[in-house]
């Protein structure tokens, strides 16, 4: 099957966008950590339109980034890219357990939930599938940059995370905002070749 070369594309525009807003969401705690000046949330939980147009757009680069490189990898490499896409996913959809109280869905269970279990598998495909990565180049630019994304997630978040946001934890969350906005350039930049497909046995084109 021909992945379009617009379809990855637009998929790398995505997950840039929404590794921005992801970001930006944190300016202001940033900016009393780092500068001691306090500043207006630049996204809050009430601005339930943008929240969720970021995770959407996250979970579209996802789902790009997964098309794109599965093409190319090897049946582990294609199985930390699964994980990747999936725990980013669930990630995405327990954002909702951030907005105000009267705005949530009633459910039996704890949206919080989704977000630790998307976040261990999310950033346990990445690392995987960056320690491939490094071994066997599937993506064509800085190849150790899906390991270190996946590292400074994970330092960040079951390192210094918690309720207080400390220098530390918005530092690592910042490096990997930004290696997530890397991992969109890298899809942005891709360019169609043709590829072998390790589950076909045969030649397929990709972006």
């Amino acid at each position: 099957m021909i992945w379009p070369k617009s379809a990855g594309r637009w998929g790398g525009a995505a997950f840039m966008v929404g590794s921005v807003l992801f970001l930006v969401n944190k300016f202001n705690e940033m900016s009393r950590a780092f500068l001691s000046r306090p500043m207006p949330d630049v996204i809050s939980g009430h601005d339930v339109g943008l929240v969720l147009l970021g995770q959407v757009l996250l979970v579209v680069g996802y789902a790009a980034f997964y098309r794109v490189y599965s093409v190319r990898a090897r049946p582990l490499e294609k199985n930390a890219l699964r994980l990747f896409f999936a725990g980013g996913t669930l990630l995405a959809l327990g954002h909702v357990s951030f907005l105000p109280p009267g705005r949530l869905p009633r459910l039996p269970f704890d949206l919080f939930l989704l977000v630790l279990l998307g976040l261990a598998a999310m950033l346990l495909g990445l690392i995987l599938f960056g320690i491939a990565n490094r071994r066997q180049p599937i993506l064509r630019r800085w190849k150790w940059l899906p390991l270190a994304t996946g590292l400074a997630g994970f330092v960040g978040f079951f390192f210094f995370g918690g309720e207080e946001k400390t220098a530390l934890f918005l530092a690592f969350r910042t490096l990997f905002a930004l290696g997530l906005f890397g991992l969109g350039l890298a899809l942005w930049l891709e360019e169609p070749t043709l590829t072998p497909s390790f589950d076909a046995g045969k030649t397929e084109a990709t972006v």
